[in-house]
């Protein structure tokens, strides 16, 4: 009988979760996926036993929705039964840190107690980023003994790409010829679109013709028509819903630039992407991931005080000059580490826990 791997939250829309069960399904893993509640999660997790996996991505899905801190400390302690009822049959849990802590927290003091959970229980913990035990210190101790490090690959062959630039622009509607700064993914609070308007703004000053391309899904959608309103200038090319994958690419490929001013960002799939498109990526610098990504020449860094904006409109004027440098950088990058790479080495850490149950009994 096969084991099973259970991933937690599961989103059929995310690409990296795709990415990296590619090699366990081939292998003959049952992948449960589909499972994006805390409900849902406590019904499928009860079947898990000896040689199982529940794989822990995410943790804001625990106490989404709650209406008081009564309820997410509840929810929280359900999500405690999960991971010790799943540990007593004999099943493993990996944990990802994706982030330092879950973004735009209702409960912040919830979410810490769930991430501690997580480090006490977890068979495993995976770093994404290097420096992931020293970044999160200030917030919990992961126990260095359970931490094995799973980078994340480019997304080399993910993404439907014909690798004209020229067509892309056509379909999308950007002007062809003029410097463009792409921001492609869903608009949140933390990712710090309003800064970006600004320093667009301030280089198109210097910049003729500058564009600012935007797509992506606006969550929470209350929040629509403030963004709507954010992207009112003409120099704007903007589609405010989410980027199916076929159309991914086209918007990445309009975009000269990638930038990320993202806020407590520890990794980052959208820096991945635009290095496999070869686009420059813009980020801030003092952050775990520009730490990361320091020594990559198509990464650039700026820096947020004490004017972010005047900074960041900096750092998108540089990263405009040069590019074919920086492109030829980042493809041999994502040449470097591809999504099988990953998926395989997913694998390894998976048959590693398999092999260890199968001694042990």
């Amino acid at each position: 009988m096969p084991s099973t791997l259970l991933s937690f939250p599961h989103y059929a829309s995310n690409p990296y979760l795709t990415m990296l069960t590619v090699a366990p399904r081939a292998a003959g893993w049952d992948v449960v996926d589909g499972i994006r509640t805390l409900r849902r999660l406590e019904m499928r997790a009860e079947h898990l036993g000896r040689g199982d996996v529940l794989h822990v991505h995410w943790t804001s899905p625990v106490t989404s929705g709650c209406q008081s801190a009564e309820e997410a400390w509840a929810k929280a302690a359900r999500f405690e039964d999960v991971l010790t009822g799943v540990r007593s049959r004999g099943a493993d849990v990996i944990w990802t840190v994706h982030n330092l802590i879950a973004h735009e927290a209702d409960h912040m003091d919830v979410e810490l107690a769930v991430a501690k959970m997580l480090a006490k229980h977890a068979t495993r913990i995976i770093r994404i980023n290097p420096a992931t035990i020293e970044e999160t210190a200030a917030y919990y101790t992961l126990p260095p003994e359970k931490v094995v490090d799973l980078p994340h690959s480019s997304y080399l062959g993910v993404y439907p790409d014909g690798g004209d630039d020229v067509a892309s622009r056509e379909r999308v509607g950007v002007p062809q010829g003029v410097p463009t700064v792409g921001f492609i993914g869903q608009i949140r609070a933390y990712k710090g679109l309003d800064v970006l308007c600004r320093a667009v703004e301030i280089a198109a000053r210097t910049v003729p013709d500058l564009t600012f391309v935007v797509a992506g899904k606006v969550v929470p959608a209350e929040d629509h028509h403030t963004v709507q309103a954010m992207l009112s200038a003409s120099n704007i090319v903007k589609r405010l819903e989410f980027v199916e994958t076929a159309d991914f690419s086209d918007w990445m490929r309009s975009s000269d630039v990638v930038a990320l001013p993202y806020r407590r960002i520890l990794n980052s799939g959208s820096l991945l992407a635009a290095g496999t498109f070869g686009r420059t990526a813009l980020i801030p610098e003092g952050t775990p991931i520009a730490r990361q990504f320091a020594e990559q020449p198509w990464v650039v860094t700026y820096a947020p005080e004490p004017d972010e904006p005047t900074a960041l409109a900096a750092a998108i004027v540089e990263a405009l000059q040069g590019r074919e440098e920086r492109r030829r950088a980042a493809r041999a990058y994502t040449r470097a580490y591809t999504p099988y790479d990953m998926s395989r080495d997913y694998l390894r850490l998976l048959e590693s826990l398999a092999g260890a149950v199968e001694l042990a009994a």
